[in-house]
């Protein structure tokens, strides 16, 4: 356990991916490949499920301390981890003993799945005498299922391969689906195979700038193609054969939350590389991204999800075909390639085609684009006809044109303190809005649109108007407005206020405005009904991009 408890303490510490990468990579090459699969499995986001209760753990640790359930539960709140709390109010023991991960996770984990309460409550303890004050966090990580530390599963990708000598994607496709410790081993991760290291390989997504002038200074409207900007997952969508993998922009193999659209893969050509984005997408058109938002994530949706919530797959360029790599070939080239492949495709999948705007001028364009939000969308994609396909963000062939975003005054309810280099600072923060009572109700957090010089000025003023502490939160005194930009609000059952906005952010700080002046819930509400229908699912457009009414 001791190699294991340091790479947790480690990786906990370091805050540079390349130093959490170099970390990973001297961890495997030391490790036992026992112990070592194990750490793969938990983090690539499994853990061992119906282990302990929290209800069960939180008793377990009043009766181990000596402390009433409600102090410990107030400990949590205010160290915001039951893990670490746990670790805390633990009593030491000298007689320790020396654990492998191993041993550990076959003497202790394992076995609490499916033991009555007292059982359990007789194997925690066991537990607490034995282990070591140095495993006792990573244990408790482990059991309560918060084992991440930073790590995502890409970059645990990259860390593999740099041990196995194979490329991040032929580690990815190893690591897909539902697999265990006993059925996967890290030789089978690591060993590559000759003719592998090609399979399903995404390549460097190409990204678009946001458009800061107006479009008659990029010239002549005909120079450019014009399709809608989606609000889905960008994707590739890729095949060998037949066999396919989807992969998103963070490097994650996706694929597992959409059999559906990898069922699509026998009837498209072979060694083909799509990109594209994921779309909610229902018989009636496009849906709302809070309808995907039920699929992201799910490993293996059942059929019954499937079919409640369905996709599409909306393809907008070709980067590669029959092994052969397109992305140097002008856009119009390749968008003329990419139609044929949907013209012979047959219908009834799950896969369509971004359509083009046809509209003529620039002026013509800007009218369309004011009906974004009537069709779901978020403005227009802008691409040079010549461009080839890039690596990354490169000024000048591609370009965003987005529609302006929501407005909302909000007051600021409570603040939390940040991350990285503000750590120390107060930057995170919680706004409110008046509901029909006239009381302020929590709506969105933002962390980011405060110049350096304002979120010192609003950390001062936290620390002088804290009014409550709950674990990493202090409640404010409600005095300050901020001028909320947002992209749109979701009507939701989990969050108090009953709606939930869409990438929120602080546009400016109002000074000029008083509690009494920020908006209301029913503002909110209002733009939530508008987008998110409960019978219809909102605003829709059909496959050509036409705008559906009901």
């Amino acid at each position: 356990m001791i190699l294991f408890s340091k790479l947790f303490h480690d990786l906990d510490e370091l805050t540079k991916t390349n130093a959490r990468l170099d970390r990973l990579e001297e961890y495997f090459q030391t490790a036992s490949p026992e112990e070592s699969i194990w750490v793969v499995w938990f983090l690539s986001g499994n853990r061992i499920k119906r282990a302990v209760k929290t209800s069960e753990l939180r008793m377990f640790v009043a009766e181990r301390s000596g402390l009433p359930i409600w102090l410990v539960e107030e400990c949590h709140d205010q160290v915001g981890d039951l893990a670490e709390t746990i670790s805390l109010l633990i009593e030491n023991r000298e007689n320790e003993r020396s654990y492998t991960l191993c041993d550990i996770i076959e003497t202790f984990l394992l076995p609490l799945k499916g033991m009555e309460t007292s059982d359990r409550k007789v194997l925690m303890n066991k537990a607490w005498d034995e282990l070591e004050n140095s495993n006792l966090l990573p244990f408790h990580k482990l059991l309560t299922g918060g084992f991440r530390m930073g790590v995502s599963k890409g970059n645990l990708c990259k860390a593999l391969a740099r041990v196995g000598q194979v490329e991040p994607a032929v580690i990815a496709q190893r690591l897909a689906g539902n697999w265990t410790p006993e059925n996967l081993s890290l030789r089978q991760i690591l060993d590559p195979v000759e003719g592998e290291t090609g399979f399903c390989k995404p390549y460097p997504f190409c990204l678009a700038y946001p458009l800061l002038e107006k479009p008659e200074n990029l010239g002549l409207s005909s120079d450019w193609q014009v399709e809608w900007k989606w609000d889905g997952i960008r994707a590739q969508l890729l095949t060998l054969r037949g066999k396919g993998m989807i992969w998103s922009r963070g490097d994650e193999s996706i694929g597992e939350s959409f059999p559906d659209l990898l069922e699509c893969v026998k009837a498209l050509p072979e060694d083909l590389c799509m990109d594209g984005e994921i779309l909610a997408w229902g018989t009636e058109g496009l849906r709302p991204f809070s309808r995907l938002q039920r699929r992201i994530g799910r490993k293996e949706p059942g059929s019954s999800m499937i079919k409640r919530e369905p996709v599409k797959f909306q393809a907008y360029d070709l980067l590669r075909l029959d092994g052969v790599d397109w992305r140097t070939r002008p856009l119009s080239e390749r968008r003329e390639c990419l139609e044929k492949i949907f013209a012979n495709l047959p219908s009834g999948f799950p896969l369509g085609m971004s359509p083009l705007i046809k509209k003529g001028s620039w002026s013509e364009l800007e009218k369309l684009r004011m009906e974004s939000r009537k069709r779901g969308v978020e403005g227009f994609m802008l691409k040079q006809k010549n461009s080839p396909y890039e690596s990354g963000r490169v000024k000048g062939f591609w370009y965003k044109w987005k529609i302006d975003p929501f407005l909302a005054d909000m007051v600021v309810v409570s603040a939390q303190l940040g991350h990285g280099k503000r750590s120390n600072m107060y930057t995170d923060y919680s706004l409110a809005v008046w509901n029909e009572k006239k009381e302020l109700v929590t709506v969105a957090k933002a962390y980011s649109g405060l110049t350096d010089k304002e979120i010192a000025e609003f950390d001062r003023f936290v620390r002088k108007n804290i009014t409550g502490r709950f674990g990493p939160v202090r409640s404010i005194r409600p005095e300050m407005v901020f001028e909320i930009a947002f992209e749109g609000v979701q009507n939701s059952g989990r969050h108090k206020a009953g709606v939930a906005l869409r990438f929120p952010r602080i546009n400016r700080w109002r000074r000029d405005k008083k509690p009494q002046d920020a908006d209301t819930l029913m503002q909110i509400r209002e733009i939530a009904d508008a987008q998110d229908k409960p019978e219809d699912g909102g605003p829709k457009m059909d496959q050509s991009g036409n705008l559906l009414l009901f």
